[in-house]
């Protein structure tokens, strides 16, 4: 990619339109580019308004073609189209369930349950597409379910929950078992 990049620290591929994402923490955009690196579109910009970033570290791209972005310093999670338009947010600042004190991962199970992983926080917190939370689990600590500043997670096809737990070094796995939340 010839284009400067300042901090990314996400991505995500949309294989629809066979589009990279990129978000670019340092210049608080979210930057698409074609499978050659040609930059296609900047979007967002630093900002607390809908569609606006602070400090955006990670990004998932659902079967509906929609981003959803964490945007860390804003405390939120954003929903856009994949062509940059704004569509929904939720998440407010805390130190509870259901607050989001730095969300740094974003995935969407095929169910289209949202899990944000929040570092401050050492949770997995799970959400209905409007941003009802469903579900937390996780506090600071070394056993199994625990965390400690966990970074980021991905969703297989299978909805088998992989989540980095940074300080402790490891990545927990975890399987969505049940009928839908």
């Amino acid at each position: 990619m010839g284009v400067a990049l300042d901090r990314p620290t996400g991505i995500a591929w949309d294989a629809d339109s066979a589009i990279l994402y990129v978000a670019d923490t340092g210049l608080h955009s979210i930057q698409a580019f074609t499978a050659d690196g040609e930059l296609v579109k900047t979007f967002s910009g630093r900002g607390n308004l809908p569609g606006e970033v602070n400090f955006p570290t990670y990004l998932w791209v659902d079967e509906q073609d929609e981003m959803l972005v964490t945007d860390s310093l804003n405390f939120r999670v954003q929903r856009f189209a994949t062509d940059g338009n704004f569509l929904t947010d939720f998440g407010h600042a805390g130190d509870r369930a259901g607050s989001l004190a730095r969300p740094k991962g974003v995935a969407v199970d095929s169910f289209g349950h949202i899990y944000v992983i929040d570092a401050l926080l050492h949770s997995m917190q799970i959400f209905d597409r409007d941003g009802t939370l469903l579900l937390s689990l996780g506090e600071r600590g070394q056993a199994p379910g625990q965390f400690w500043l966990p970074n980021g997670l991905f969703i297989s096809g299978d909805n088998t929950i992989y989540v980095a737990d940074s300080y402790n070094k490891r990545v927990q796995v975890f399987r969505y078992v049940g009928a839908d939340l």
